[in-house]
């Protein structure tokens, strides 16, 4: 009977042990999504708090007089600022927060563009599954 309880007391310990890990990543992961988001949001917070300090207040993002950010340009941006390694999500998302490119049609990026234009443009990226890093020798763009 005693062999029977532990059996059972382990196999509950292990259960809840395996179910705590992945709350844990779970959350991990929800935090690191946050952050992205953040990051997003205090670049661009930056972006209008440098424009009013400059007196251009008036001028909307849109009418830079610089061309608009290929979908390449664009991930190479957040990478660098992003300092390393992130998912495609991750890269849609701040893509997307930052407006840094938009489709003809207008609407956001999806992550599935990301990992096609990461994949096809092998000289600037490095994919190690949905994780995206620059590469060293990568071409310049200008951001």
């Amino acid at each position: 009977m005693v062999a029977g309880m532990t059996e059972l007391s382990n196999s509950d310990l292990e259960s809840v042990l395996e179910e705590t890990q992945r709350v844990i990543a779970d959350a991990v992961a929800r935090a690191k999504q946050e952050l992205v988001e953040l990051d997003a949001r205090r670049a661009h917070l930056e972006q209008l708090i440098a424009r009013a300090e400059a007196g251009q207040v008036a001028k909307p993002l849109s009418t830079s007089s610089r061309k608009p950010l290929t979908l390449h340009e664009a991930i190479v941006v957040v990478l660098k600022e992003g300092g390393g390694t992130l998912t495609v999500r991750e890269i849609a998302d701040v893509v997307n927060a930052r407006s840094l490119y938009r489709k003809k049609d207008g609407s956001p990026v999806e992550a599935n563009q990301i990992h096609a234009r990461t994949k096809n443009y092998t000289a600037y990226f490095d994919k190690d599954g949905p994780r995206v890093s620059l590469r060293d020798s990568a071409p310049k763009v200008a951001s």
